[in-house]
């Protein structure tokens, strides 16, 4: 068996700033309200007032959870008119989203059902 040099691991970490900065990237996705947000915004622009209505949910809310993710750089926003239309800024977040989909699913038969039933 081969030992390990555990200096030269210690080497290989990421600074703990990197690390912080990372986790708080990834705690955005912890939110139901902001992963059914993402989801929409995976194959749509939609506006305040439609994500509040297909999610059943007051556009106070929405906003207050696009204004989040707008802070983060996960939703950037387009004037078209009147109307304010939301997408996600890059296909990272897209397939950072989808992975994670991918990976609950092949442990879990209902979201892996959900999954296929949604084409996601």
């Amino acid at each position: 068996m081969e030992t390990i040099d555990n200096s030269h691991c210690k080497q290989e970490l990421l600074t703990n700033e990197s690390f912080e900065k990372l986790s708080s990237f990834y705690s955005l996705f912890s939110d139901p309200t902001r992963l059914s947000i993402i989801c929409l915004l995976c194959k749509h622009e939609l506006c305040v007032n439609d994500i509040a209505t297909i999610l059943n949910i007051s556009q106070s809310r929405v906003s207050h959870q696009l204004a989040i993710l707008r802070s983060a750089d996960i939703v950037t926003y387009s004037r078209k008119g009147k109307q304010i239309l939301y997408s996600l800024t890059d296909n990272h977040i897209k397939d950072i989203f989808k992975m994670g989909l991918e990976h609950i699913s092949e442990k879990d038969e209902s979201v892996y059902q959900d999954r296929k039933d949604k084409s996601l």
